[in-house]
């Protein structure tokens, strides 16, 4: 099973690949298209299965990130599996002074510079996929749970008033 799905914008599979197989070398479980999609195989189906078995999906933008169809499949497959699951994350990687398509700006992104200091970014990279994911530390006094139940009072308290307000009997022709 892989921990990471590997998906790239047309103009950026050169630094994916060499991101695939660094990762590897560094013990990170990758997928991508390129290196586990034999000849013969049903690529829609390989791609959805990897998708679900991906703890992290790292989504490589080339700095004029040309999009193709399967591109558009495989980032909107990540996004609705980091909505159905908030253990899975996304790491958009932007190269040189890409910027991050809309659907990524939620995400904090990690930029790499092709060239001179590519292979220590990609091994700065290798460190945070490979550590666990920050956890957020519950409200100390539980306050935020007691705020939530107040406003959701609140919504109910006036959505009774609304409705007391309807006139409930039918309208006269």
């Amino acid at each position: 099973m892989p921990d990471v799905f590997i998906s790239y914008s047309a103009d950026a599979k050169k630094l994916a690949e060499r991101l695939a197989g660094s990762l590897q070398t560094e013990g990170v479980a990758t997928w991508s298209d390129f290196e586990n999609i034999s000849p013969g195989e049903r690529w829609y189906d390989q791609i959805q299965r990897a998708l679900d078995q991906a703890k992290l999906y790292v989504i490589v933008v080339g700095s004029r990130n040309i999009m193709r169809d399967w591109q558009d499949r495989e980032w909107q497959g990540a996004l609705e599996r980091t909505w159905a699951d908030p253990d899975k994350r996304i790491i958009p990687v932007l190269v040189g002074h890409a910027d991050a398509p809309a659907f990524l700006r939620n995400w904090a992104s990690f930029r790499i510079e092709p060239g001179r200091h590519e292979a220590d970014s990609i091994k700065k990279l290798a460190e945070i996929i490979k550590c666990p994911r920050r956890a957020e530390s519950p409200p100390e006094d539980g306050r935020m749970g007691r705020d939530w139940r107040k406003r959701i009072h609140q919504i109910e308290s006036a959505a009774q008033r609304l409705k007391s307000q309807q006139d409930p009997s039918p309208a006269k022709a």
